[in-house]
């Protein structure tokens, strides 16, 4: 049984591991010590059964990192799993990061989602993650047709999908890819289709339309539309490994 406040030290590990930091828990008497390590840096963040957070360390931008997750968990900002509102910032940096070769109009409209966020342009920042996530599905979705090793079905799928609204290109992507025979097999990326990538393009898809025509103004949630935000590095990271492997392996249907 750990001798830290179990619900802060989720929120710390959690935001340790978003984060894709190496990092080793000891318990101590009155805490829990997570030692850290971001290549030569090192810190650590203490947890005491109180809930108190001690940053440990020299200075460095890992500990400037982990003093802003401490104040930001302390202003009671962490929920379950979910990202940090100074995390956001970062994310245009964590996406290059994850996906090298990430395509600038992503990223331009993942820039413009965290400008409407922290200006409180709820509407605006759920348009531009609708657009950033449409942009990033669009270009799986192409790569899958381009990448059909057999030319006459590669030419009837890019058929299908040209000059087809994105809900109806998804629908023909999803009809064909159940029947490939060069899906991955890999235990993550094999679930990702429906599970990670389907669920999110969906709400996005959803919610970037009842903006974009409006019967009513939608009733959105600030802590949602953050927990979209925090989640397109995933998002976009997950879509670039399957293109990757289609890339790799070809499409076989």
């Amino acid at each position: 049984m750990t001798t830290a406040e179990p619900k802060t030290l989720a929120a710390v590990i959690s935001f340790v591991e978003r984060q894709k930091l190496d990092y080793k828990s000891t318990e101590e008497q009155y805490c829990a010590k997570i030692d850290i390590r971001a290549g030569a840096r090192t810190a650590s963040v203490s947890v005491y059964n109180t809930g108190k957070i001690v940053v440990g360390g020299p200075d460095s931008p890992l500990k400037t990192l982990l003093q802003q997750m401490k104040e930001a968990i302390e202003a009671g900002e962490a929920g379950p799993g979910q990202a940090l509102p100074f995390e956001i910032d970062r994310l245009p940096e964590t996406i290059r990061d994850r996906v090298p070769g990430c395509d600038p109009v992503i990223i331009r409209f993942v820039e413009e989602a965290i400008r409407c966020f922290r200006a409180d342009a709820l509407l605006g920042a759920a348009f531009m993650i609708g657009a950033a996530s449409e942009r990033a599905v669009n270009l799986l979705i192409h790569t899958y047709g381009e990448c059909i090793r057999d030319e006459g079905n590669r030419n009837r799928f890019l058929g299908r999908i040209n000059n087809r609204m994105i809900s109806k290109k998804y629908e023909e992507f999803l009809t064909s890819y159940k029947s490939c025979k060069s899906r991955p097999t890999d235990s993550v990326l094999s679930q990702d289709l429906e599970v990670v990538i389907g669920g999110m393009f969906q709400f996005c898809r959803i919610t970037r339309n009842e903006v974009g025509h409006p019967q009513i103004v939608p009733d959105l949630d600030r802590g949602v539309l953050l927990a979209n935000l925090g989640h397109l590095a995933t998002y976009v990271g997950r879509i670039y490994a399957l293109m990757s492997h289609f890339g790799e392996k070809g499409v076989e249907v």
